[in-house]
């Protein structure tokens, strides 16, 4: 290996800006006086041109001299890099095999004649590449954006003396950053932008892998609009009767011929898909045909859960009859929700694939803490299926909410932990950015290539490219946020009910005065930008603490003075936390200018006419986005919140949800619309109240006792019709805990 050129400054430069080179371009030309040339072949599909492209700047930040793109025919004679299979030799070509670099490794290989070859077996493998070049020449994309570049500065590179054979452990490496659909929502003009970087950032680290599908599928291969009505056999049966919600019958064998032919289909179209999805639907509603309980564990049969084993045996069925013509591809399924946990008989063909959902965790700490009870029942399951299964993929669920995520050291011990157990495969969803998130984004893509890497070496690397001399104070202030981790009762499972107990007030305050102190410590314009995004962070996290005395504060105001002084500050605080829903953290990639004045924004009045939704039609409510909840809601205490299914539910035990509604005159029509669900337990019970007393006293609409995902509309205007307002309850019996949960509620009031 070769030694890198020696760095101006003796540290990492942080590129903030591209530069402009007189007399260089990017287009394919040879009218250049550049040294080197990036080649390409003719006719070069547009990806590895956006690759060359990019391989062109990063050279030019690093040298000073930026090199040209040309085509193979129009090459110039000198130091060529060339970027491709199409050039490989004979002896490179031998290496270029599926057992040598797997579907998307690579090779870097020097030639003759000043002479350098990138290259892998396909488009991804050539990209991949050119940034595990980079990066052995120093250059990191700690996180996505301008802002999380860290490009050295050299007297130059050498193209000699490079032999490098690279295969990713893992043939799957995804992230997937569900909340850009929010920043869709709020701002359409920037959604390009950040979806850019985001895809940037991925392939610069060398993310992606062999291209595959595990998704919910049921409703995607047989929607219910085009089959119900003629074949209600192919849908679950509840209570004697073929209804359209929830999974499919999975013993129905035209439903099991449907998916085979759907998955033969998809492989014809696309020689490179290593899988299809045969993952049942999101949650529960499974069938009770006599076929299908016959599939489960006797004590498992009529129940929500344990039905692993009528899924791997459909899977199988299918998996048996794709084999004939694919014998080479995957039939893959989420192990999730009523199937996370492991068969008790049926083991997955070897052309299954199972995806395990990280169903139960903890993700303060690694998998194999033995502190914390949640991870030690996961494992329990990551042995149950590991035993039986030939192929497996993890699905993960990280940062899920807006709050601090600073789980970057459990990320670095479960990637190495699932590589030994034979785990080649990892999708994770984010749902929103949070704070201390992009670290563990980083350390995972490193460790999916390449887990045998030292975890707190990458980690260090981040710290110290990010914040140059801060970083010690920088390590420091995400470690505050870590304190809860000493607590061996407090699990991070995503929900946003679990703030208070591992980042209260008094650590967030600390947290914040450390801050300070990295700030004085960041030497440049980008450090400080770092720091800053932080700042604002825990702003916020001070901003969510103060708005909950003075939610309590307006809502028990018993005269108008004190309700006049209650509303202004509430008014004050909720426009702040109102900004946490509507602006996504992920903008801070590219955004120079933060939250310049974060108390102005949108005010939001419990119970003010004139604020929607509190008047006319009540928009779906997202009860992931807490903060926005908490503001709509009279009474909040003793709820569990998350994200999972449909548009996020709440829960809980003996608790109350109540809405204040209020109208411009008499109602004449009001109609509740929300999805609920109880799992047919005796503890699942729910019960729609309504209260014209601010919740004094209470007359019961309507319960709720129903074993499936049901969206009824409950008609209140004989409970309302001639009130001007009116408060909205649902109350969850004692034990519901999770067998009742409420999501995506909707009012409307005329």
């Amino acid at each position: 290996m070769q030694t890198l050129g020696r760095h101006r400054s003796g540290i990492f430069w942080l590129a903030i800006s591209v530069l402009t080179i007189v007399g260089c371009t990017n287009s394919l030309t040879t009218e250049t006086a550049c040294a080197l040339a990036i080649v390409v072949p003719d006719d070069c599909p547009e990806e590895r041109l956006v690759v060359a492209r990019d391989l062109s700047e990063t050279l030019a930040q690093m040298t000073g001299e930026q090199a040209a793109v040309a085509s193979n025919s129009e090459r110039p004679d000198g130091p060529a890099i060339l970027l491709g299979d199409e050039f490989a030799t004979d002896a490179v070509r031998a290496v270029l095999t599926a057992e040598r670099i797997g579907y998307d490794g690579y090779v870097i290989k020097s030639l003759e004649n000043e002479t350098l070859l990138l290259c892998g077996r396909r488009e991804l493998g050539h990209s991949n590449a050119v940034y595990g070049w980079l990066r052995e020449l120093g250059c990191r994309w700690f996180m996505p954006g301008l802002h999380g570049e860290v490009i050295p500065q050299v007297d130059d590179v050498t193209l000699a003396g490079w032999d490098v054979v690279s295969k990713p452990a893992f043939i799957h490496r995804d992230l997937w950053y569900s909340g850009l659909k929010y920043v869709r929502e709020i701002a359409p003009d920037d959604i390009d932008v950040f979806a850019g970087e985001m895809a940037d950032w991925k392939r610069r680290n060398r993310m992606g892998g062999a291209p595959v599908r595990f998704g919910h599928s049921f409703l995607h291969v047989m929607p219910v609009d085009e089959y119900f009505e003629a074949h209600p056999e192919y849908f679950p049966e509840r209570e004697g009767k073929r209804v359209p919600e929830g999974q499919l019958c999975l013993t129905n064998e035209e439903v099991i011929e449907h998916f085979a032919q759907a998955a033969i289909t998809a492989f014809d179209e696309n020689p490179d898909l290593k899988s299809f999805s045969l993952s049942p639907n999101d949650g529960y509603g499974w069938c009770h045909c006599d076929q299908c309980d016959a599939l489960d564990p006797e004590e498992a049969r009529a129940g929500e859960r344990g039905k692993a084993d009528r899924v791997v045996t459909f899977a199988n069925a299918v998996a048996r009859k794709v084999k004939a013509k694919h014998p080479d591809r995957l039939l893959a399924f989420y192990a999730y929700a009523g199937c996370v946990n492991p068969p008790t008989y049926a083991d997955p063909d070897d052309n299954v694939l199972v995806v395990l959902a990280h169903y139960i965790f903890d993700h303060m700490r690694p998998i194999t803490d033995p502190k914390s009870e949640a991870n030690a029942r996961f494992v329990g399951v990551v042995d149950g299926w590991g035993a039986v299964s030939e192929q497996l993929f993890v699905r993960e669920y990280y940062c899920r909410w807006w709050a601090p995520w600073p789980m970057w050291p459990a990320v670095a011990s479960d990637i190495p932990y699932l590589a030994s157990r034979n785990f080649n495969g990892f999708n994770a969803e984010l749902e929103r950015r949070a704070e201390g998130a992009e670290i563990g984004w980083y350390v995972l893509a490193e460790l999916c290539w390449d887990p045998e890497q030292d975890a707190d070496a990458l980690s260090a690397s981040y710290f110290e490219g990010l914040y140059g001399p801060a970083a010690d104070e920088m390590l420091t202030y995400f470690m505050i946020l870590r304190e809860a981790t000493e607590d061996v009762s407090l699990r991070a499972r995503g929900g946003l009910d679990e703030i208070p107990k591992l980042f209260p007030r008094e650590r967030i305050d600390r947290a914040r005065l450390q801050l300070d102190v990295a700030l004085g410590k960041a030497a440049t314009d980008v450090q400080r930008f770092q720091v800053q995004r932080s700042i604002d962070a825990m702003d916020l996290m001070q901003a969510y603490y103060e708005l909950l005395p003075a939610n309590a504060a307006l809502a028990g105001a018993q005269d108008a003075p004190s309700a006049h002084a209650a509303r202004a500050k509430y008014e004050q605080l909720a426009a702040v936390n109102e900004r946490i829903r509507q602006y996504d953290l992920a903008r801070y990639w590219s955004t120079a200018t933060l939250f310049e004045s974060l108390m102005d924004g949108v005010r939001i009045v419990l119970g003010e006419t004139e604020i929607d939704p509190w008047t006319g039609e009540f928009r779906g409510d997202n009860f992931a986005q807490f903060i926005l909840s908490t503001a709509r809601m009279t009474e909040s205490e003793g709820l569990r919140w998350s994200n999972s299914v449909d548009n996020g539910y709440i829960y809980g035990n003996g608790s109350l949800a109540s809405w204040h509604v209020q109208h411009t005159g008499p109602i004449q029509k009001c109609i509740v619309q929300s999805l609920t669900y109880d799992s047919a337990e005796n503890a699942g019970w729910l019960e729609w109240r309504v209260s014209f007393d601010r919740g004094t006293t209470w007359e019961v609409a309507k319960r709720v006792d129903s074993d499936r995902w049901e969206r009824p509309d409950l008609d209140l205007t004989k409970v309302v019709a001639g009130h001007e307002e009116f408060t909205l309850g649902l109350f969850f019996a004692p034990g519901a805990n999770t067998r009742a949960r409420l999501s995506d509620i909707r009012i409307t009031v005329e």
